[in-house]
């Protein structure tokens, strides 16, 4: 069985570096900060929504986000691991078409390669 932590416990050795997955979170009678509830998610760790405290005032409005949420089943941790980071120059002006036309460089890339990848496919069935 593996051992039991608290969650001020957890976010230490988080803090520190450590891995947690070999720990049980206690998560009886305490309620966890929203900002540690990422901080937690990020080591792993899915916190029990009966255990997750948020204060509305604390909230700073944003019209982006004023729309109503729909929860997915999502693990952003394991999708982070089948991504590649990727540094690119770009030239001034290309950058500001880029950002003046709002275009998602990670799509576009992400789209350019598929598409040289297939084509390449073709190309070399011959």
């Amino acid at each position: 069985m593996n051992p039991k932590i608290s969650v001020s416990e957890a976010l230490q050795k988080l803090q520190a570096g450590q891995s947690i997955t070999e720990y049980v979170i206690d998560f009886d009678r305490i309620k966890v900060e929203a900002l540690d509830v990422m901080k937690l998610a990020k080591g792993g760790v899915v916190v029990p929504e009966t255990a997750i405290y948020y204060n509305d005032e604390d909230i700073e409005y944003d019209e982006d986000f004023d729309d109503d949420w729909v929860r997915i089943d999502a693990d952003p941790i394991s999708e982070l691991k089948t991504q590649t980071e990727l540094k690119i120059a770009l030239n001034k002006d290309i950058k500001q078409w880029i950002e003046a036309k709002n275009i998602k460089l990670d799509k576009l890339v992400e789209n350019l390669l598929d598409n040289f990848y297939r084509t390449q496919k073709i190309v070399s069935k011959d």
